[in-house]
């Protein structure tokens, strides 16, 4: 048997992807996060990917059969109306739905050898290229996009909004703690429309991202015709070192007064690679603390989110100081039989 079509590894079980992708489809819908999801329905980024996983694999000699149902199931939940949102705003979401995954299904056939990070940050690149090549030819393209954006977080939050002010009256606890509760949640849900609609793309090629490694995950589970290597445990998850020029350049576009057309711009490369490095400086922090059970790793992400103003920039601070400093090599290093001055 080739090697294109070898078993599935052993160790890929069904149980943290199930997880994970009950987590992207409904962790959407949840208030705090709706009120800055670009995109609420995951499954147009997640079924479109998956179908385009599943062509590559095709060409590699995987089963016709599920390539063309994939394929057929993305046509039909594209081609399906959309029952909220606005025309404009289901259309642009569908749109990038399918630049993304065209573009990760090109990245699999003539990537092979690139691992699964290099491909995705590879198709979200693609397609945001595209995206911006397309917008040139139409004036003021960018600015109604972002206006379609805008106007989709009002109407969620407007909708979150009316469903709180029936809710919250009959909540029996302390009328001070309701009213405080209510008084944040009206300054939330105010403040997602003015700072998530400038950085949609951001948050949108974020989306993407975790809508391509679930659709790898999923497609190295269910088809034998491999793409590439398996993803490694997020423990190990890091990139490449070359990618801090990237936040370097949002942070100096943002702060820098003379480059103030440009600071939306910044801000977005700022959020993007941020969040890149946060997930770099929490797979440093499981590798320093690592949870032996499922149970104890759902606890002890549980913790991450609710302690979030600390553990967050905690992660980024370690994540970016990996680039230099490697703290997953210095514990190798430390813990090796023959000491810190062992060579391999």
């Amino acid at each position: 048997m080739s090697d294109a079509l070898a078993a599935p590894p052993r160790e890929q079980g069904w149980t943290r992807i199930v997880i994970a992708l009950v987590a992207f489809l409904l962790l959407s819908h949840a208030p705090v996060v709706r009120a800055a999801a670009p995109v609420v329905d995951t499954l147009l980024l997640l079924v479109p990917a998956l179908a385009a996983c599943f062509i590559a694999g095709w060409r590699r000699g995987g089963s016709t059969a599920l390539a063309l149902a994939w394929a057929a199931l993305a046509g039909l939940l594209l081609a399906i109306p959309a029952t909220q949102g606005s025309e404009a705003y289901t259309d642009l979401a569908r749109s990038w739905g399918v630049l993304v995954a065209g573009a990760l299904g090109l990245v699999c056939i003539l990537g092979w050898r690139r691992q699964f990070l290099g491909r995705a940050l590879a198709a979200v690149g693609i397609a945001a290229l595209i995206a911006v090549i397309g917008m040139a030819f139409a004036p003021h393209a960018a600015s109604r996009i972002e206006g379609v954006f805008a106007r989709e977080f009002q109407l969620r939050n407007t909708a979150v909004l009316a469903h709180w002010a029936e809710w919250f009256p009959g909540v029996r606890f302390a009328p001070a703690a309701r009213d405080w509760a209510a008084r944040r949640a009206i300054e939330l849900q105010s403040a997602s429309g003015t700072f998530a609609a400038p950085l949609y793309p951001a948050l949108l090629a974020l989306e993407s991202l975790a809508a391509c490694a679930l659709a790898w995950g999923l497609y190295h589970r269910m088809s034998r015709a491999r793409l590439g290597a398996a993803m490694a445990p997020f423990r190990c998850f890091r990139f490449s070192d070359e990618l801090i020029w990237a936040l370097v350049a949002g942070m100096t576009i943002t702060v820098l007064p003379a480059l103030d057309a440009l600071r939306v711009v910044g801000a977005n490369l700022v959020v993007f690679f941020g969040a890149l490095y946060a997930l770099r400086g929490f797979g440093v922090i499981a590798w320093f603390y690592p949870q032996p059970t499922l149970g104890a790793q759902l606890a002890a992400s549980a913790v991450a989110v609710v302690l979030l103003p600390v553990s967050l920039p905690l992660a980024v601070g370690l994540g970016v100081t990996d680039t230099w400093i490697d703290w997953r090599r210095r514990v190798r290093t430390a813990n090796s039989p023959a000491g810190p001055g062992a060579t391999s």
